[in-house]
């Protein structure tokens, strides 16, 4: 599990590592709103459903157009995600599975930014 950044770590951030860090916050959110529908707070879990929710939608304000069919895909993985996610209606069983996509999606992105940094000689670690 990772700690939340500091605000000094989110301004010195790269674009790729704030990438990471709304995707691990969204993970976390996700969790958090699991166990909190399933332990009979559904107040907190919605709460905590709208942190996630506007978290993805930052996620897909972020993408780049130009860069092609990944773009497209990845819209649409956000907005199924949205979808799947309404706050209304959510419970902890399917927040469990899209924090499950989330976590992947996050795993993707951390292998992009490491095989991306070996690239370019940078031996930085990614941050999730």
């Amino acid at each position: 599990m990772h700690s939340t950044p500091s605000p000094e770590q989110v301004r010195n951030a790269s674009p790729e590592d704030l990438v990471l860090m709304l995707f691990e916050g969204a993970v976390r959110f996700g969790r958090e709103a699991a166990a909190a529908i399933a332990e009979g707070d559904p107040l907190r879990g919605r709460r905590l459903v709208g942190r996630v929710r506007a978290i993805v939608e930052e996620l897909d304000r972020s993408l780049n157009p130009e860069a092609g069919t990944i773009t497209r895909h990845l819209a649409a993985i956000y907005e199924y995600v949205l979808r799947r996610i309404a706050p209304a209606d959510v419970d902890a069983a399917t927040l469990g599975e899209v924090v499950a996509d989330l976590e992947v999606l996050r795993e993707a992105w951390s292998a992009l930014v490491l095989e991306r940094r070996a690239e370019a000689g940078d031996t930085a670690p990614a941050l999730a």
